[in-house]
């Protein structure tokens, strides 16, 4: 689940207003979009959006290495989390509902705490989560996770994401936010 909750609105005309400052005069759209291009985008810093997600804690791992973004995360220790993640792998799946198994019906007591059961949740358990960065973190975050090399659930979380953006921020985000010609992975079979 991937829901845009807060946003700043008029985004254009505080990106504008920020870009004016450099030379103390007015700027435009068309200077916003010429900025983005030519790669100063320490003006997008000044407008943020905030998502509600769900996502497991592989994804939510991955998530943490982008340092930009805040993040409120649901407890693993506060509560016994239920869902997790299904994949296309009959073998994996199976595993994966072992290991669920074992984490939800462990049996609390004087051998182990809640608290300490959440040492035992897989990585395919589904947490729930606000996340807000602002427009840079969001726009150097895309890429990496669009990236075919990128795990599949990420990868889709990342495009609805982006969609999201798109929408919200279209001069900002309504492009192909992908450059493999630019990439500087060197063991990459998708180019």
């Amino acid at each position: 689940m991937v829901e845009l909750i807060n946003y700043t609105h008029d985004y254009n005309k505080l990106l504008c207003k920020a870009i004016s400052q450099c030379y103390q005069k007015e700027a435009t759209d068309k200077i916003l979009r010429h900025c983005i291009e030519a790669g100063h985008l320490s003006v997008l810093e000044h407008a943020t959006a905030t998502f509600e997600l769900t996502c497991s804690i592989q994804t939510l791992l991955q998530l943490s290495r982008h340092r930009h973004f805040s993040m409120t995360v649901q407890s693993s220790r506060g509560t016994v989390l239920q869902e997790h993640l299904k994949v296309d792998n009959e073998k994996l799946q199976h595993l994966i509902n072992e290991q669920v198994a074992n984490y939800v019906n462990c049996n609390i007591g004087e051998d182990i705490s809640e608290e300490d059961r959440a040492l035992l949740a897989p990585k395919a358990m589904v947490y729930h989560l606000v996340i807000t960065g602002n427009l840079r973190a969001w726009y150097e975050y895309l890429p990496k996770r669009l990236c075919k090399r990128a795990q599949k659930e990420h990868r889709e979380l990342a495009q609805q994401i982006k969609d999201k953006l798109a929408q919200a921020f279209p001069i900002v985000f309504n492009q192909d936010m992908m450059n493999c010609f630019n990439c500087k992975e060197r063991k990459c079979s998708f180019v």
